[in-house]
């Protein structure tokens, strides 16, 4: 199998820092072939509408980060789109559901963005409504204002089960959408973080879409359940989210 010149100084340089490589595990990985059906057949599961949840327990440097890594690029290559949040007491701490998101947001892969996938995601999904719009035959490709109007019916159409779960998220997908059409970047960049979990974003700009405050501990659950319908609908086989250095929490006071 040949590496690009890219990849193996990629690799060469995480083995001189004693980390793991990002990608191109398969060039390093040995025995994992008795876990790869498993692996596959849970892959599989998920796919088809099914969640699962695995625990990973072994020594330090045994290689608990290698196979989270090796798992996701499996699950890339069958469809999946993945993120991997190191779990830290001070920085990520996992009782606080809005920092875990955010990092999330922050490592979400595909197989077509490695890292900061978020917005590819969220813009394909938009895309996607307009060749579907266009795949009824209907409708002249460069009529561009019937185009958009059946697409935003369109766009209604999907938003009804995300609404559902999360009208937060969907309101400002809307004003997202609008932002984008109207040539206005800094509204749509504003609320494409916002979606994400970045905090700090203008009041301004989440008056645009009748929004308020940040994605708190509350919202972050609904909200990665409105990613994950944005993922079925564009194609995506699902999530695979790897939390790692779980092992820190048991450090947190009871307290918390």
């Amino acid at each position: 199998m040949e590496v690009s010149p890219e990849k193996r100084r990629e690799i060469i340089s995480a083995l001189r820092k004693g980390t793991v490589p990002q990608r191109g595990l398969d060039f390093l990985a040995v025995g994992l072939s008795p876990f790869e059906e498993t692996i596959k057949s849970e892959l599989n599961d998920v796919a088809e509408g099914g969640a699962i949840f695995k625990a990973v327990r072994g020594e330090y440097g045994c290689g608990k980060t290698f196979f989270g890594r090796w798992v996701q690029e499996q699950a890339k290559l069958n469809g999946f789109a993945t993120a991997e949040v190191q779990i830290s007491e001070t920085e990520t701490p996992l009782h606080k559901l809005e920092t875990v998101y955010r990092r999330a947001m922050e490592q979400l892969s595909t197989a077509d963005c490695f890292l900061g996938a978020f917005r590819s995601v969220i813009d394909g999904w938009f895309y996607g409504l307009e060749e579907d719009v266009l795949a009824e035959g209907t409708i002249d490709p460069n009529d561009v204002e019937t185009l958009a109007e059946k697409s935003d019916e369109l766009l209604e159409q999907r938003l009804v089960e995300i609404t559902r779960a999360t009208p937060q998220f969907s309101a400002a997908l809307r004003s997202y959408r609008a932002a984008q059409r109207a040539n206005d970047h800094a509204t749509a960049e504003g609320l494409a973080g916002w979606l994400a979990g970045q905090p700090h974003i203008s009041a301004s700009v989440k008056r645009t879409a009748g929004v308020k405050g940040d994605v708190d501990h509350f919202a972050a659950l609904s909200f990665l359940r409105g990613l994950l319908l944005i993922l079925k609908d564009s194609g995506y086989s699902g999530l695979v989210l790897v939390l790692d250095e779980i092992e820190t929490i048991q450090r947190v006071r009871s307290s918390l």
